[in-house]
């Protein structure tokens, strides 16, 4: 029982999905929106919990999983674009009333998922965790039931999520035979002793490729454009930060600091797949005329150049990775804000209806270029600070410099399609000139997120010494 309560968080989020999903079987109409602010009341509080938690300084475990500083970091960040997703989510029209608290409770549920992986010390409990949040994230990309874009994307996402986790439970299998065990508390300080072992090696390949398609890391990424587009815009916004720094978290956790991968030999075929992620997302994304798919494809690239401190694996990449989490949720989330208000105004996600809404709505236009030049990493935003640390690691390293080059290169080319954008807000005419406004809870997250994309990208340090609080995995 006294393990239980490292699990308080996850408990109560559970807990209140369940009540919330009873609750919608009677109440209907507007008040139906209520439960949309009682799962963001109770994100909240959990958020406050973790915060609580993380002041204590202290970590502990129990058989299967880990409270540490490094989980903590990411229980934050998930359930920050949980509280995001839920307030984008209150005036989001296509969610009917009768369905607001199923598709809250799947929210928190998934949300629960991620929690429980970003700690996962054993691979049965992971692959659980993997299974809550598939399933759950699952329904809530189909969940726009007139879209018939929303039934594809649901589809493709089920079929690459199924393929995925039979992958992943053929690796498990492999290591558990080579092993003998799951539990990786027990499995820590014998490594080196099933490294010639080709079945515990194909079993590590295959669990990081399951960890592929949750990050939509190259070849595993083909589920991510159809699902970003089909799925309702917040539900898409939670998708890109919440489900894909999970996985990362995990995957940090488990192959950097158990496992790592330089043992297993795995290091450059990881740096191969990075060059490849940001290099496929960033070129494809120049063809997009869909601004959810063209961040769509961005965030592949954003997964790749995240890959470059999981591919340096020590302190300065672990922290690149870290700082690099936090920017990535609060523009991404910022920017999926923006998408979603001009939607809502011209329905439409695409680029022509970013044509001239400078002069229908010129703060609009300014937070979105802020998020744009931010996901490109210039100065003196977020992303540009989150780049620097990943590059500057690879560089430091002195054996990746080809990855940072590679880098660097590849955040000029996105700057081409990220400006496109800008130029059709600010240099060409619109065919509706009325003005586009923004509802109070919209607002909030696109305030909240355009003054921390600010700050992290002006006051950096104050961040950097949280994240270099939370590189060091214990045991």
């Amino acid at each position: 029982m006294t393990n239980l309560i490292l699990l308080n968080p996850e408990i109560i989020l559970a807990c209140a999905g369940l009540f919330i999903l009873l609750a919608g079987a009677f109440i209907s109409g507007n008040r139906a929106k209520l439960l949309f602010h009682l799962g963001t009341i109770t994100a909240a509080a959990v958020l406050g919990m973790v915060l609580t938690q993380a002041a204590m300084s202290a970590y502990g475990t129990g058989t299967m999983w880990i409270l540490d500083p490094g989980a903590q970091l990411f229980k934050f960040i998930i359930l920050t674009a949980t509280v995001f997703t839920l307030l984008l989510s209150v005036n989001y029209t296509p969610i009917p009333p009768r369905h607001i608290g199923t598709y809250t409770a799947l929210l928190l549920w998934a949300s629960c998922g991620m929690m429980l992986l970003s700690g996962a010390m054993d691979f049965v409990y992971l692959l659980i965790s993997l299974e809550l949040i598939s399933i759950s994230c699952f329904i809530l990309t189909g969940f726009e039931q007139k879209n018939r874009r929303s039934a594809e994307g649901a589809i493709k996402y089920f079929l690459m999520g199924g393929l995925s986790t039979a992958v992943t439970i053929y690796g498990i299998s492999l290591f558990y035979g080579a092993t003998g065990s799951t539990n990786l508390f027990a499995y820590t300080t014998a490594v080196e002793a099933h490294l010639t072992d080709p079945a515990y090696l194909m079993g590590m390949l295959f669990i990081m490729a399951g960890f592929g398609f949750k990050i939509s890391m190259v070849p595993f990424h083909f589920w991510a454009p159809d699902a970003y587009e089909g799925a309702p815009t917040p539900i898409t916004a939670y998708l890109s930060v919440a489900s894909k720094l999970a996985a990362l978290g995990a995957m940090m956790r488990i192959f950097t600091a158990v496992i790592p991968h330089y043992a297993l030999n795995f290091t450059m075929l990881i740096a191969i797949l990075a060059a490849l992620t940001m290099t496929l997302g960033n070129l494809t994304a120049l063809f997009q005329t869909n601004i959810k798919r063209l961040l769509a494809y961005s965030s592949i690239a954003q997964a790749g150049y995240m890959l470059i401190g999981l591919v340096v694996a020590d302190p300065i990449g672990r922290e690149s990775v870290f700082f690099y989490a936090l920017a990535y949720l609060v523009t991404n989330m910022g920017a999926f804000a923006v998408a979603m208000v001009v939607a809502g105004k011209t329905g439409s996600y695409e680029l022509d209806a970013y044509n001239g809404l400078a002069k229908r709505s010129l703060g609009l236009s300014i937070v979105m270029v802020m998020f744009l030049l931010s996901l490109a990493g210039i100065p003196p935003l977020a992303g540009f600070v989150a780049k620097f640390y990943v590059f500057a690691s690879a560089v430091n390293s002195q054996h990746y410099l080809w990855l940072a080059v590679l880098g660097v290169l590849n955040s000029v080319v996105s700057v081409y399609y990220y400006m496109n954008i800008a130029r059709r807000m600010f240099f060409t005419e619109a065919a509706d000139p009325s003005a586009v406004e923004t509802d109070i809870y919209t607002a909030g997250v696109i305030g909240f997120t355009s003054l921390a994309v600010l700050a992290l990208g002006l006051l950096p340090e104050t961040c950097m010494q949280m994240v270099k609080s939370c590189v060091s995995f214990h045991f």
